[in-house]
């Protein structure tokens, strides 16, 4: 995809010139004839934004200004570097020093070269092309450090990080929420009579009848083996039991068949329900935890919910 460049200046002619110029070099475009409007313009484009072109001397807010203000929204909300080259009429070494300092990575002085800027949008472009391949790379590595590689769902630093933020929702605005752990039963027979390929295909298999039936909103994580972990957002208190069971039922209804073979399973499941009161994310997967214990130690497949 070609470079989308953000060009500023408040005069008319030097920005058409320039729009034109790097149209027919086949660079895409957009314009501000001040620094304010650049600051609107960048927030408006900052996913596919590549490039600004600033000029320096502008009514309102100059282009030194602008770019800082611009770094400094980058900075909070964690954005990508944008590369800005500075447009002055000024070769001063003090100016071209404060351009630098004000977060520009190039200045080019007025009237400008066409030859020169041809050259410097080349390598404007090799930028783009490897910030674009960097933030795609990081994307990568952040879905796979966030997810469960053979079931596909949340790992257990990932749900945590979710469980925490619906807990915040709750105590904010007081809709509370559900928190459930669920263990397949006796799976390490299912193991050791089917084989480690058969368990794998059993977890897979699970997490896909129980994310095929969840509510927008809901998670599924895996916490580790065959503990699994769910949350319930904006879920009324006698709605709860009623809504696992449903999971529950759905786990046990039909066996796992793997190369032909069918492969009963069954899943306990231990609520804890959260309305807001202090309690941190480890505190309310211990009660989720010990409703799981009971739930095994009193006959497996079952849900164990204790509201309150």
């Amino acid at each position: 995809m070609p470079m989308k460049v953000l060009i500023v200046d408040d005069t008319n002619t030097d920005r058409l010139l320039l729009k034109l110029h790097l149209s027919k070099l086949g660079y895409r475009t957009i314009e501000a004839s001040n620094g304010k409007e650049a600051i609107e313009q960048f927030i408006a484009n900052s996913d596919d934004l590549d490039l600004i072109l600033m000029d320096v001397q502008m009514p309102y807010l100059n282009g030194f200004d602008a770019v800082r203000s611009i770094r400094d929204i980058q900075e909070q909300q964690k954005q990508e570097w944008l590369p800005v080259i500075f447009l002055s009429a000024s070769a001063e070494d003090d100016d071209v020093e404060d351009g630098i300092l004000a977060g520009g990575d190039d200045y080019l002085i007025k009237p400008i070269s066409q030859k020169i800027l041809s050259a410097k949008m080349l390598a404007m472009q090799r930028i783009a092309d490897m910030r674009r391949r960097l933030v795609e790379s990081n994307l990568v590595l952040e879905e796979l450090a966030s997810t469960d590689h053979l079931t596909g769902v949340a790992n257990r630093r990932a749900f945590e990080v979710m469980l925490e933020r619906e807990m915040s929702f709750t105590r904010r605005y007081g809709v509370p929420m559900a928190c459930a752990i669920f263990d397949l039963d006796k799976f390490k027979m299912v193991n050791d009579t089917y084989g480690h390929d058969a368990g794998d295909a059993v977890l897979v298999e699970v997490v896909r009848r129980i994310t095929k039936n969840l509510r927008d909103g809901d998670a599924i994580g895996r916490l580790g083996g065959e503990e699994f972990g769910m949350i319930l957002p904006k879920m009324p208190v006698d709605e709860v039991l009623a809504a696992f069971e449903r999971y529950r039922a759905i786990v046990a209804e039909h066996p796992v068949i793997h190369e032909g073979v069918e492969i009963p399973i069954t899943a306990s499941i231990g609520v804890a329900e959260y309305t807001g009161k202090k309690e941190d994310k480890l505190a309310l997967l211990k009660r989720a935890d010990e409703c799981l214990y009971e739930a095994k130690e009193t006959g497996r497949n079952k849900v164990v919910y204790y509201a309150g």
